[in-house]
């Protein structure tokens, strides 16, 4: 575990370090640094896996940030910009000419005793420091590639663990259905044994293999459902291949959530709204590009003139520069002023919709965490208890065997219904740490969300 650890935070720290800023790499590297000394997972079943055909979830991730094909989509993107700075940085290539006048005409032209051979080198030269304006606005395009990446890295670990999430409630649920079965088929053996001694109708028979069907088609459809899971997960870490039949179960039910107000004072770094820094400067390094422009590029030739009549040599030299009297690039530099403005408006919404999400997930995590303790504080134990009363109350003859089956859909319903939850929490709360990149078992450990 130690090794995939250190494998795992090197390959973080090279997507982080090189390319993105130094602070917003330390704030990245230490969420995940958190993330990954996290083991301490209270998990729905109360050991871990037996299975030793199952992948953990640091593993998972190692796999996912080495293989999956739209992380390498975004890095090459990345050499894509960097490589158009490299082009926007160098000057024109000269030209080189060649002019023969005064030949083959008439009289005493009716040859080349009369030409005029030029040879000519011509360079143009940028003014107005394009060049380095274009190379910059360029690299800053790399960076926010570079966002990208890191936006898109971001979103395949969160898109992992929530896989994961999904996959352990399938395990979980399939194991509670199995459970359930097995308690059905007993109960119906028992009934069959009742029926034979003449002590219950047979009707009550029908009735009880009514719930054994329904659970062995929601194992079968968890079985199938599970199946799809694994083959999404397979295409996050791209490796389609790759064999393994459970997955680490990272269900937890004790994190640390602060509170709305701390939360909302965090969102600012996450890297949706901190790529807002580099679009500004992208937009300024453009409206200076555009400025640059409305200075004209100056043109020098220099050359070697021949004149056959006199057979003499003679240098010929030439400066042109075009005269900005009627496109002064007014155009262009209005529209690149504009889209700078626009990433102020771009920002502000942008805030806006991450403090609805914000807000959407705080209530959903308060929600969950309260429907949880109800659960398995009050629901689940109750109905624990009525179905152990109404099933041995049954066998003396207080209950009928309806009673028992809907105490048991009860029951069932019940702990299905809490499996659900504790995903749909862990989920929530994947979400919520992508976004305020905070991790809850590391940070505020002062406060819980059920001590607020």
């Amino acid at each position: 575990m130690l090794s995939k650890t250190i494998i795992l935070s090197g390959i973080i720290a090279l997507f982080s370090t090189v390319y993105i800023s130094a602070q917003d790499s330390n704030t990245v590297n230490k969420f995940y640094n958190n993330f990954l000394s996290s083991n301490n997972y209270d998990t729905l079943n109360s050991g871990k896996l037996k299975n030793s055909n199952y992948i953990s979830l640091n593993k998972a991730i190692i796999l996912g940030l080495q293989n999956n094909p739209r992380l390498k989509s975004k890095n090459l993107e990345i050499s894509a910009f960097q490589a158009a700075a490299l082009q926007a940085g160098l000057y024109p290539n000269p030209e080189v000419g060649v002019e023969l006048e005064n030949f083959l005409g008439s009289g005493y032209f009716n040859g080349f005793n009369a030409s005029e051979n030029t040879f000519l080198i011509t360079q143009d030269f940028v003014l107005g420091g394009r060049l380095k304006n274009a190379e910059k606005l360029q690299l800053i395009n790399s960076n926010i590639a570079r966002w990208e990446l890191e936006k898109e890295r971001l979103n395949l670990i969160s898109g992992i663990r929530k896989s994961f999430t999904i996959i352990s409630s399938f395990q979980h649920q399939n194991n509670l259905n199995k459970k359930l079965l097995q308690i059905s088929r007993d109960f119906l053996k028992n009934l069959e044994r009742r029926i034979k001694a003449g002590k219950v109708s047979p009707a009550e028979s029908s009735r009880a293999s009514l719930i054994t069907t329904s659970l062995e088609i929601q194992i079968q459809n968890t079985k199938m459902q599970l199946s799809s899971e694994m083959t999404r997960l397979k295409a996050l870490l791209g490796k389609p291949n790759l064999e393994f039949s459970s997955v680490e179960n990272i269900c937890n039910l004790k994190y640390n959530i602060p509170q709305l107000d701390e939360l909302t004072a965090l969102i600012i770094q996450s890297p949706t709204l901190a790529q807002f820094k580099t679009e500004t400067k992208r937009f300024k390094a453009a409206v200076e590009l555009e400025r640059s422009k409305v200075i004209p590029d100056l043109s020098v030739s220099f050359g070697l003139r021949r004149i056959s009549e006199t057979r003499d040599n003679v240098l010929v030299f030439g400066v042109s520069l075009p005269l900005p009297l009627f496109n002064n690039n007014r155009g262009n530099i209005q529209k690149a002023i504009i889209r700078k403005n626009q990433t102020e408006y771009n920002f502000s919404s942008s805030l806006n919709q991450t403090k609805a999400k914000l807000n959407s997930l705080y209530n959903n995590i308060k929600a969950y965490d309260g429907m949880l303790k109800k659960l398995e504080e009050e629901s689940i134990p109750k109905a624990k208890n009525a179905f152990k009363i109404i099933s041995e109350g049954n066998l003396v003859g207080r209950f009928t065997v309806l009673d028992v089956l809907d105490a048991q859909r009860s029951l069932f319903e019940l702990e299905s219904q809490y499996v659900s939850a504790v995903a749909e929490y862990n989920r929530n709360i994947i979400d919520l740490e992508e976004l305020t990149l905070t991790n809850f078992n590391f940070e505020f450990k002062a406060r819980t969300l059920n001590n607020e």
